[in-house]
């Protein structure tokens, strides 16, 4: 956890490397994330105003230093909480344009409104200590030291020790396709991997005139979507704009169509009967898990955006090929022959805490199991069921609990030990989604292999990939996560050695 430190205490510290190790030691932070020697002084700078102010060492206790919002990436110079009010305070240790620390302090702003609590945010341009507020109503206006030390004098006495548990990540999770409203109003901000991504592929895409081939790739949870559709409504602002998703098209999506100017999304099977003319006429194309895309269908993109000089992107995940048939088509693969005039990778998963990617870590491979979350797995229940019916109870406990239950993509030539359960939704139409609880079932479709890799054998449908549908499923979940396990002690058993 996260500790707050005495600012005056460390900012007394010139060394770089010392002043990394007193602050890591205080703070309880890891040592991934240096602080650099101007930002050191430029902390130095603002303590040695502050005292000329009379402010006295013990009113610089309990300040966050480098604070970031666990999974978002979100980072802060100086927090100070309350139960009433937060201070923020961030550096700059040589003067920006107006306009850059407003944005800042907007963004900030969002990312704790939801402490519900006043919140006073400033900047300081330590250089020249010129010293800005944001508003009430939200406009960046000029202040200066005085005021800014008073803000400190009102926080001195009293102070919040938890910050980490402030923020719930799942609050600032927005999903195009769970909350399109939020989307639409622009109630969001990328994460800075996301966009570190989006600018590099805008600036590439200059670059190369306005057309090629480009490729974004990430495991679930990485928001691979939200940065999809988030850069489609930047594209369909200089032209027109097509989203090609793999599978049916949800309400949420016919949505987002409707009410974004110059964007069409629609379905891989159109892409054959262009009867519109909307792909001919489209600047920019793009296709959100283009994993699942036929090989016609991928070949036909291809030669659209070849033949009308349009900037095509494809979103793949390597992890969520469902069926034996995605895996032999290798579209992933094929992308890369192309071969794309840039790759962009998102390796972070920001929708699952640490607890749940544990769990799924330990879930697809028992190897990892001793690498526990250090708090435990809280946050997940998993139960046993000697009958169908027994299940049947269970995931009917649990979706009354609010759960949604994500079943299995059923075959069409034969019984399947899970058509049983009613489902809220298949593993091939929660592409993109999340959710908060999620209940899943497994049986003696699964089994651990002698390196305790979860598999699953080929029934009922040889052409699904059971784990992979099952992975596809958890991976949906930001919270809780319920499983079900049914006439399998084995397979219980080694699931319940996780938890251990």
């Amino acid at each position: 956890m996260t500790r707050p430190v005495n600012l005056y205490i460390i900012s007394r510290i010139h060394d770089e490397n010392s002043f990394n190790i007193v602050e890591m030691h205080e703070s309880g932070k890891s040592d991934d994330h240096m602080t650099r020697y101007h930002e050191i002084e430029s902390l130095r700078l603002l303590m040695d105003e502050f005292t000329g102010l009379g402010i006295r060492p013990s009113e610089l206790d309990g300040f966050f230093y480098g604070f970031i919002i666990p999974r978002i990436g979100k980072e802060f110079d100086l927090l100070k909480f309350n139960d009433r009010s937060c201070l923020n305070i961030e550096l700059k240790s040589q003067p920006v344009p107006e306009e850059q620390i407003l944005a800042q302090l907007l963004r900030n702003r969002y990312y704790l409104s939801h402490l519900g609590v006043r919140l006073d945010l400033c900047t300081v341009v330590t250089e020249t200590m010129d010293c800005y507020r944001l508003s009430l109503a939200g406009e960046l206006v000029r202040s200066d030291m005085e005021q800014i030390a008073e803000l400190v004098r009102k926080h001195a006495i009293r102070y919040r020790t938890d910050a980490d548990s402030l923020f719930n990540a799942s609050e600032y999770l927005v999903s195009p396709l769970s909350t399109p409203e939020r989307f639409l109003r622009g109630e969001y901000f990328l994460t800075q991997a996301q966009e570190q991504v989006k600018r590099s592929l805008l600036k590439a895409v200059d670059a190369a005139g306005g057309k090629g081939f480009f490729h974004i790739t990430g495991k679930p949870g990485t928001g691979k979507t939200l940065l999809v559709y988030d850069l489609a409504r930047t594209l369909a602002a200089n032209a027109a704009t097509v989203i090609i998703v793999c599978g049916g098209l949800k309400d949420v999506e016919r949505e987002i169509s409707r009410e974004t100017a110059n964007l069409d999304i629609v379905t891989a099977g159109e892409v054959q009967n262009d009867a519109a003319g909307l792909f001919t006429k489209a600047g920019f194309i793009l296709v959100d898990e283009a994993q699942r895309l036929s090989r016609p269908q991928f070949d036909k993109i291809c030669r659209m955006a070849v033949e009308n000089d349009q900037v095509c992107i494809f979103s793949t995940d390597p992890e969520q090929v469902l069926t034996t048939q995605e895996k032999e088509r290798d579209i992933a693969g094929a992308i890369a022959g192309i071969p794309p005039a840039g790759v962009y990778e998102l390796s972070e998963k920001i929708r699952m805490n640490r607890e749940m990617a544990a769990f799924i870590s330990a879930l697809r491979d028992l190897s990892v199991k001793d690498e526990q979350h250090p708090n435990g797995y809280a946050n997940v229940e998993v139960c046993y069921a000697n009958t169908t019916a027994e299940a049947q109870e269970l995931i009917s406990y649990y979706r009354d609990k609010g759960y949604v239950f994500i079943n299995y993509s059923r075959p069409s030539f034969s019984s399947s030990p899970f058509e049983g359960s009613e489902e809220d939704f298949d593993p091939r139409s929660v592409f993109g989604m999340e959710f908060d609880r999620v209940v899943m079932l497994m049986d003696s479709t699964f089994y651990y292999d002698e390196d305790g890799k979860l598999c699953g054998i080929p029934e009922p449908d040889p052409d699904l990939i059971y784990p992979n549908l099952f992975f596809q499923g958890v991976t949906r979940v930001r919270e809780k996560l319920a499983v079900v396990i049914m006439k399998a002690p084995e397979l219980f058993d080694k699931v319940v050695s996780i938890l251990r």
